[in-house]
């Protein structure tokens, strides 16, 4: 509720500084731009969160069963199928994003420069999924304070940049607070987990002696 309720203030806020900065030409066009690009992001970030946070329960179910082998497998597996969708929908934005701007608008210069957001605001989407991935998989694994303080952090990245880039950098440069944001928000995801892991996989292994199965092994049924 909170990360979906603050993804509403990042683009409010946005809007503002592309209105605010832009004047009621510029800003016009870029604002009109903004909302093509980010209901281009939806079909990328909603399938997205379906793998990560559909695929939670399979961690939840493992780790409650005190299985860790179970839950790297586990991970390996949605990491791959997260990036590999990613992967596709970054293709997609480097030769065919026209196609899409056409759905709302075929004003040449509209999609001349919603085509050029669509490209800046998707750089950091291969690295987006490895970051989901890390926090939808701590939700999954009984740790949601650590979940939902990364996803804050990149927020809070994306939420200064929104605010700094246009400042220095042009307004029209706004977009490339989603590239500040999903670089840095995983690179801070990614130390994490690697700091974390090892203490709740040991929590799991307790898990595994609780369960009577402290050697790990399948009891076929």
């Amino acid at each position: 509720f909170v990360i979906i309720a603050l993804d509403n203030v990042l683009i409010i806020s946005q809007n503002m500084v592309i209105q605010r900065l832009g004047g009621p030409g510029q800003g016009d066009t870029i604002l009109t731009c903004a909302a093509i690009v980010q209901s281009f992001m939806l079909i990328i970030t909603m399938p997205l969160g379906g793998i990560t946070s559909g695929t939670g329960a399979i961690l939840g179910f493992n780790f409650g069963a005190g299985r860790p082998d179970r839950i790297r497998s586990a991970q390996k597996y949605i990491t791959l199928l997260a990036v590999v969708q990613c992967s596709i929908m970054f293709l997609f934005s480097r030769t065919l994003a026209q196609y899409f701007v056409y759905l709302f608008t075929r004003n040449e210069s509209y999609v001349e420069l919603t085509v050029w957001a669509i490209r800046v605001y998707t750089m950091g989407i291969i690295p987006l999924a490895v970051q989901y991935e890390v926090v939808d998989g701590f939700t999954g694994m009984g740790v949601p304070s650590v979940a939902i303080s990364l996803s804050m952090f990149r927020k809070l990245l994306y939420l200064v940049s929104v605010f700094l880039i246009p400042v220095f950098a042009g307004v029209e440069n706004v977009f490339c607070a989603e590239v500040v944001s999903d670089f840095g928000g995983t690179t801070v995801s990614v130390i994490v987990y690697l700091l974390l892991i090892g203490r709740i996989m040991g929590r799991c292994v307790e898990r595994a002696k609780w369960n009577g199965n402290s050697d790990n092994t399948v009891i076929n049924q």
